[in-house]
């Protein structure tokens, strides 16, 4: 049986070199599909699936000045942004969504979900599907690549933050930093004293670009 990986690989090499001279990436000849999976702790509670209305690709050579000014006011650190920046990966955000369950009614609106404080959310996992931009009438195929933020990995960030008056934002990553949370932060002061509200405004995952072409079988209908 024949290997058809190094000829995949070299094929690889040459649209690479070709989108370098004509200041592409690769990931500008995808088109992509998320979808945001919401678990929570009890049962009894539905899992809330978000299909992301668009993806945008950014890669993170090209994101580097707004990178570095994130760094300087959240509380993601300059060794981590430093990291991401030595690689290279392609960040895809997710800004609006609409909610697929079946018992709600969904339409197109802003990211927007209260993180903290509350206790019953278990993870918050995305599943990334693609195809290339040419292939319009081939299904998307869902990437390897996994991601998921625990309730405990975000938790344990937003038990150390304290905004100021001058930081009404921060964002959260989980271990592999492949996945992001930014959030928005009110102070209110309640019948227990002041508390801290954090909702999550938009999100992205970073994917190296030498994953974007490892798919796995399957469907995002099995979503």
């Amino acid at each position: 049986m024949a290997n058809f990986s190094p000829r995949k690989d070299v094929a690889a090499a040459r649209l690479r070199n070709k989108l370098r001279r004509n200041r592409e990436s690769l990931a500008d000849q995808f088109e992509f599909k998320m979808f945001v999976v919401i678990d929570f702790k009890v049962q009894s509670k539905k899992t809330v699936i978000f299909e992301v209305d668009k993806v945008y690709p950014m890669m993170t050579n090209d994101y580097e000045e707004k990178m570095t000014k994130e760094m300087e006011k959240s509380e993601f650190s300059k060794e981590s942004s430093l990291e991401l920046l030595a690689k290279d990966v392609v960040q895809l955000h997710a800004r609006n969504w609409h909610c697929k369950r079946r018992d709600v009614i969904g339409c197109s609106e802003q990211v927007d979900f209260m993180i903290w404080p509350r206790n019953d959310v278990q993870s918050i996992r995305c599943h990334l599907f693609s195809r290339w931009k040419h292939e319009t009438k081939s299904p998307f195929k869902p990437c390897m690549a996994s991601f998921s933020l625990s309730h405990s990995e975000y938790a344990a960030q937003l038990l150390g933050h304290r905004p100021t008056s001058q930081q009404s934002s921060c964002v959260l990553t989980n271990s592999e930093q492949s996945m992001l949370l930014f959030l928005s932060c009110q102070s209110l002061e309640t019948s227990r004293g002041p508390t801290v509200i954090y909702r999550m405004h938009s999100l992205c995952v970073n994917l190296p670009q030498a994953e974007l072409m490892n798919w796995d079988s399957g469907s995002y209908c099995n979503i």
